[in-house]
Protein backbone atom coordinates (compact mmCIF):
# COMPACT_ATOMS: atom_id res chain seq x y z
CA UNK A 1 0.00 0.00 0.00
CA UNK A 2 0.97 3.66 -0.95
CA UNK A 3 2.75 5.47 2.15
CA UNK A 4 3.52 8.79 0.80
CA UNK A 5 2.92 10.09 -2.87
CA UNK A 6 4.61 13.28 -4.68
CA UNK A 7 3.05 14.32 -7.65
CA UNK A 8 4.82 16.69 -10.13
CA UNK A 9 5.84 18.78 -7.09
CA UNK A 10 8.10 21.84 -6.55
CA UNK A 11 8.96 24.26 -4.18
CA UNK A 12 10.52 27.54 -4.55
CA UNK A 13 12.18 29.70 -2.19
CA UNK A 14 12.27 32.92 -3.68
CA UNK A 15 14.29 32.51 -7.07
CA UNK A 16 15.98 28.99 -5.82
CA UNK A 17 13.54 26.16 -6.65
CA UNK A 18 14.61 22.95 -4.70
CA UNK A 19 12.28 20.53 -6.08
CA UNK A 20 11.33 20.29 -9.93
CA UNK A 21 8.05 18.39 -10.56
CA UNK A 22 9.38 15.58 -8.38
CA UNK A 23 7.04 12.66 -8.31
CA UNK A 24 7.84 9.68 -6.88
CA UNK A 25 5.76 6.98 -4.17
CA UNK A 26 7.20 5.35 -1.25
CA UNK A 27 5.19 2.24 -0.19
CA UNK A 28 3.64 0.78 3.98
CA UNK A 29 6.85 -1.06 5.76
CA UNK A 30 9.84 -0.12 3.65
CA UNK A 31 13.38 1.68 4.90
CA UNK A 32 13.36 4.35 2.37
CA UNK A 33 16.85 6.00 2.06
CA UNK A 34 16.58 9.63 0.55
CA UNK A 35 19.82 9.93 -1.29
CA UNK A 36 21.61 12.54 -3.03
CA UNK A 37 24.62 15.14 -2.30
CA UNK A 38 24.09 17.97 0.01
CA UNK A 39 21.21 20.87 -1.19
CA UNK A 40 19.39 17.71 -3.45
CA UNK A 41 16.02 18.78 -1.96
CA UNK A 42 15.93 15.95 0.59
CA UNK A 43 15.14 17.85 3.58
CA UNK A 44 12.75 19.94 1.50
CA UNK A 45 11.28 16.70 0.79
CA UNK A 46 10.74 15.57 4.10
CA UNK A 47 9.19 18.73 5.82
CA UNK A 48 6.79 18.48 2.57
CA UNK A 49 6.10 14.98 4.17
CA UNK A 50 5.83 16.37 7.83
CA UNK A 51 3.20 19.07 6.23
CA UNK A 52 6.04 21.89 7.78
CA UNK A 53 6.26 23.27 4.36
CA UNK A 54 2.97 24.33 1.83
CA UNK A 55 4.16 22.80 -2.05
CA UNK A 56 4.45 25.61 -4.68
CA UNK A 57 3.34 23.06 -7.14
CA UNK A 58 1.47 19.82 -7.53
CA UNK A 59 0.27 17.56 -4.41
CA UNK A 60 2.03 15.73 -1.23
CA UNK A 61 -0.04 12.87 -0.45
CA UNK A 62 0.35 10.84 3.36
CA UNK A 63 -1.73 8.09 3.81
CA UNK A 64 -4.02 9.87 1.49
CA UNK A 65 -4.31 13.07 2.76
CA UNK A 66 -2.34 16.54 2.45
CA UNK A 67 -0.55 16.96 5.43
CA UNK A 68 -0.13 21.07 5.24
CA UNK A 69 -4.07 20.81 5.34
CA UNK A 70 -4.28 18.13 7.65
CA UNK A 71 -1.86 18.39 10.88
CA UNK A 72 -3.21 15.15 12.47
CA UNK A 73 -1.13 13.31 9.96
CA UNK A 74 2.18 14.40 12.34
CA UNK A 75 0.80 12.79 15.41
CA UNK A 76 1.38 9.53 13.17
CA UNK A 77 5.10 10.72 12.10
CA UNK A 78 8.48 10.61 14.47
CA UNK A 79 10.80 13.46 13.13
CA UNK A 80 14.47 13.88 14.00
CA UNK A 81 15.50 16.85 12.38
CA UNK A 82 18.87 17.83 10.88
CA UNK A 83 20.13 20.03 13.40
CA UNK A 84 17.82 19.28 16.62
CA UNK A 85 18.04 21.94 19.06
CA UNK A 86 18.10 20.59 22.74
CA UNK A 87 17.58 22.41 26.43
CA UNK A 88 21.12 21.89 27.73
CA UNK A 89 20.55 21.92 31.25
CA UNK A 90 17.69 19.35 31.62
CA UNK A 91 18.81 15.44 32.11
CA UNK A 92 18.16 13.25 29.54
CA UNK A 93 14.77 12.22 32.17
CA UNK A 94 13.51 15.66 32.41
CA UNK A 95 13.65 16.32 28.70
CA UNK A 96 11.90 13.18 27.63
CA UNK A 97 9.58 13.31 30.78
CA UNK A 98 8.61 17.00 29.43
CA UNK A 99 8.02 16.32 25.47
CA UNK A 100 5.90 12.79 27.12
CA UNK A 101 3.97 15.37 28.98
CA UNK A 102 3.40 17.40 26.33
CA UNK A 103 1.97 14.14 24.06
CA UNK A 104 -0.22 13.16 27.52
CA UNK A 105 1.86 10.28 27.71
CA UNK A 106 3.67 8.54 31.00
CA UNK A 107 6.73 7.46 32.44
CA UNK A 108 6.29 3.76 31.14
CA UNK A 109 6.86 5.85 27.49
CA UNK A 110 9.66 7.57 28.64
CA UNK A 111 11.53 4.12 30.01
CA UNK A 112 10.36 2.48 27.08
CA UNK A 113 12.28 4.90 24.25
CA UNK A 114 15.03 4.91 26.74
CA UNK A 115 15.58 1.29 26.22
CA UNK A 116 15.34 1.49 22.47
CA UNK A 117 17.93 3.44 21.90
CA UNK A 118 20.27 2.57 25.07
CA UNK A 119 19.56 5.51 27.24
CA UNK A 120 18.42 3.97 30.34
CA UNK A 121 21.73 4.59 31.94
CA UNK A 122 22.21 8.09 31.28
CA UNK A 123 18.49 9.29 32.11
CA UNK A 124 20.10 11.41 35.18
CA UNK A 125 23.16 12.76 32.94
CA UNK A 126 22.76 16.17 31.86
CA UNK A 127 22.08 16.47 28.10
CA UNK A 128 25.49 18.91 27.63
CA UNK A 129 27.59 16.21 29.03
CA UNK A 130 26.90 13.74 26.34
CA UNK A 131 28.48 12.98 23.84
CA UNK A 132 27.32 13.45 20.27
CA UNK A 133 26.35 10.19 19.53
CA UNK A 134 24.50 10.20 22.52
CA UNK A 135 22.64 13.21 21.75
CA UNK A 136 21.41 11.89 18.60
CA UNK A 137 20.21 8.84 20.35
CA UNK A 138 18.01 11.06 22.71
CA UNK A 139 16.56 12.97 19.29
CA UNK A 140 15.66 8.63 18.20
CA UNK A 141 14.39 8.71 21.44
CA UNK A 142 11.94 11.53 21.49
CA UNK A 143 10.94 11.00 17.58
CA UNK A 144 10.01 7.21 19.25
CA UNK A 145 7.40 9.02 21.70
CA UNK A 146 3.64 8.06 21.17
CA UNK A 147 4.35 5.06 18.90
CA UNK A 148 4.66 7.02 15.21
CA UNK A 149 4.10 4.56 12.59
CA UNK A 150 6.80 6.49 10.33
CA UNK A 151 9.87 7.81 11.23
CA UNK A 152 11.55 10.60 9.09
CA UNK A 153 15.15 11.08 10.00
CA UNK A 154 17.10 13.43 8.78
CA UNK A 155 20.96 13.19 8.37
CA UNK A 156 20.85 11.01 11.77
CA UNK A 157 24.64 10.37 11.53
CA UNK A 158 25.66 13.78 10.54
CA UNK A 159 28.68 15.18 11.98
CA UNK A 160 29.66 11.94 13.98
CA UNK A 161 32.79 9.77 14.04
CA UNK A 162 32.82 6.11 12.64
CA UNK A 163 32.20 4.65 15.80
CA UNK A 164 29.20 6.71 16.78
CA UNK A 165 28.34 6.50 13.11
CA UNK A 166 27.80 2.66 12.87
CA UNK A 167 26.33 2.61 16.52
CA UNK A 168 23.41 5.17 15.19
CA UNK A 169 23.03 2.67 12.28
CA UNK A 170 22.65 -0.41 14.70
CA UNK A 171 20.46 1.18 16.84
CA UNK A 172 18.00 2.15 13.64
CA UNK A 173 18.40 -1.57 12.49
CA UNK A 174 17.39 -2.98 15.93
CA UNK A 175 14.15 -0.19 16.03
CA UNK A 176 13.35 -1.61 12.95
CA UNK A 177 13.31 -5.18 13.38
CA UNK A 178 12.06 -4.67 17.11
CA UNK A 179 9.18 -2.12 15.66
CA UNK A 180 8.36 -3.06 12.39
CA UNK A 181 8.39 1.00 12.06
CA UNK A 182 8.33 2.69 8.33
CA UNK A 183 11.37 4.69 8.17
CA UNK A 184 12.69 7.53 5.79
CA UNK A 185 16.55 8.54 6.60
CA UNK A 186 17.75 10.87 4.33
CA UNK A 187 22.15 10.39 3.79
CA UNK A 188 24.30 12.30 1.51
CA UNK A 189 27.13 9.57 2.54
CA UNK A 190 25.40 6.96 0.34
CA UNK A 191 27.32 3.99 1.14
CA UNK A 192 26.36 4.03 4.66
CA UNK A 193 22.53 3.20 4.26
CA UNK A 194 23.35 0.10 2.39
CA UNK A 195 22.62 -2.43 5.27
CA UNK A 196 19.63 -1.14 6.16
CA UNK A 197 17.32 0.30 3.67
CA UNK A 198 14.89 -2.04 1.12
CA UNK A 199 14.06 1.04 -0.84
CA UNK A 200 15.63 4.43 -1.99
CA UNK A 201 14.92 7.41 -3.74
CA UNK A 202 17.97 9.08 -5.61
CA UNK A 203 17.60 12.94 -5.99
CA UNK A 204 20.10 15.53 -7.23
CA UNK A 205 19.65 19.61 -7.78
CA UNK A 206 16.09 19.19 -7.08
CA UNK A 207 14.83 16.60 -9.81
CA UNK A 208 13.94 12.84 -8.70
CA UNK A 209 16.11 10.38 -10.66
CA UNK A 210 14.81 7.09 -9.89
CA UNK A 211 13.36 5.41 -7.33
CA UNK A 212 11.77 2.13 -6.12
CA UNK A 213 12.42 -1.11 -4.36
CA UNK A 214 16.72 -1.63 -4.25
CA UNK A 215 16.32 -5.35 -5.64
CA UNK A 216 14.68 -3.85 -8.79
CA UNK A 217 16.88 -0.63 -9.27
CA UNK A 218 19.96 -2.85 -8.82
CA UNK A 219 18.66 -5.10 -12.06
CA UNK A 220 17.27 -2.42 -13.99
CA UNK A 221 20.88 -0.90 -14.00
CA UNK A 222 22.74 -3.52 -13.91
CA UNK A 223 24.62 -3.50 -10.46
CA UNK A 224 26.25 -6.65 -9.24
CA UNK A 225 24.36 -8.26 -7.13
CA UNK A 226 25.95 -10.39 -3.94
CA UNK A 227 24.95 -12.88 -1.90
CA UNK A 228 25.87 -14.74 1.15
CA UNK A 229 25.68 -18.48 1.48
CA UNK A 230 26.19 -20.31 4.97
CA UNK A 231 26.83 -24.36 3.07
CA UNK A 232 27.53 -27.27 4.87
CA UNK A 233 29.82 -28.08 2.01
CA UNK A 234 31.21 -24.93 0.80
CA UNK A 235 33.50 -26.82 -1.94
CA UNK A 236 30.71 -28.65 -3.27
CA UNK A 237 28.34 -25.97 -3.98
CA UNK A 238 30.70 -23.41 -4.69
CA UNK A 239 31.87 -25.79 -7.63
CA UNK A 240 28.23 -26.10 -8.39
CA UNK A 241 27.95 -22.39 -9.19
CA UNK A 242 30.87 -21.32 -10.53
CA UNK A 243 29.69 -23.25 -13.36
CA UNK A 244 27.25 -21.18 -13.94
CA UNK A 245 27.81 -18.02 -16.89
CA UNK A 246 25.54 -15.54 -14.64
CA UNK A 247 28.18 -16.07 -11.61
CA UNK A 248 30.80 -13.29 -11.46
CA UNK A 249 32.79 -14.60 -8.60
CA UNK A 250 33.27 -16.39 -5.55
CA UNK A 251 34.92 -15.48 -2.25
CA UNK A 252 35.34 -18.01 0.51
CA UNK A 253 34.80 -15.45 3.62
CA UNK A 254 34.98 -18.26 6.77
CA UNK A 255 35.31 -21.91 6.71
CA UNK A 256 31.84 -22.04 5.89
CA UNK A 257 30.63 -19.17 4.56
CA UNK A 258 30.49 -17.98 0.90
CA UNK A 259 30.49 -14.84 -1.25
CA UNK A 260 28.93 -14.93 -4.38
CA UNK A 261 28.74 -12.15 -6.87
CA UNK A 262 26.22 -12.81 -9.94
CA UNK A 263 24.63 -10.85 -12.88
CA UNK A 264 21.46 -8.99 -11.65
CA UNK A 265 19.50 -9.68 -14.57
CA UNK A 266 19.67 -13.40 -13.08
CA UNK A 267 18.70 -12.88 -9.94
CA UNK A 268 15.41 -15.05 -9.70
CA UNK A 269 17.82 -18.38 -11.67
CA UNK A 270 20.33 -17.77 -9.34
CA UNK A 271 17.84 -18.02 -6.02
CA UNK A 272 16.35 -21.26 -8.44
CA UNK A 273 19.86 -22.95 -8.52
CA UNK A 274 19.79 -22.19 -4.46
CA UNK A 275 16.93 -23.83 -3.91
CA UNK A 276 17.54 -27.52 -6.04
CA UNK A 277 20.95 -27.30 -4.19
CA UNK A 278 19.41 -26.65 -0.84
CA UNK A 279 20.65 -29.98 0.87
CA UNK A 280 24.01 -28.59 1.22
CA UNK A 281 22.68 -25.08 2.05
CA UNK A 282 21.80 -24.06 5.54
CA UNK A 283 21.14 -20.32 4.77
CA UNK A 284 21.29 -17.74 1.93
CA UNK A 285 20.84 -14.05 1.90
CA UNK A 286 21.12 -11.29 -0.35
CA UNK A 287 23.78 -9.18 0.70
CA UNK A 288 23.04 -5.34 -0.16
CA UNK A 289 24.49 -4.39 -3.12
CA UNK A 290 26.51 -1.26 -3.35
CA UNK A 291 24.74 1.94 -3.36
CA UNK A 292 27.41 4.30 -4.22
CA UNK A 293 27.94 2.36 -7.33
CA UNK A 294 23.92 2.01 -7.96
CA UNK A 295 24.04 6.11 -7.87
CA UNK A 296 26.59 6.66 -10.13
CA UNK A 297 24.62 4.22 -12.69
CA UNK A 298 21.83 6.51 -12.02
CA UNK A 299 23.42 9.92 -12.51
CA UNK A 300 25.39 8.70 -15.68
CA UNK A 301 21.98 7.39 -17.20
CA UNK A 302 20.11 10.96 -17.14
CA UNK A 303 20.77 13.17 -19.65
Amino acid sequence: MTMIEFREVSKRFGKVEALKNASFEIPENTVTAFLGPNGAGKTTSMKLIMGFLKPSKGAVLVWGEEPWRNESIRSRIGYLPEKPVYPMDLTVEDFLSHLAGLRRLGRADVERVSRLVGLEKLMDRKIRSLSRGYLQRVGIAQSLLGEPELLILDEPTANLDPAARREILDVLKVLHKELKVSMIISSHIIPELQELSNYAIFIDKGTVLDYGYLNDLWRKYSVETVFTIEATDIETVAKQLIEKPFVHAIKRVSSGTLEVSIDPSHFKVFEALLTEINHKIRRYEFKTANLGDLYEKIVKSKP
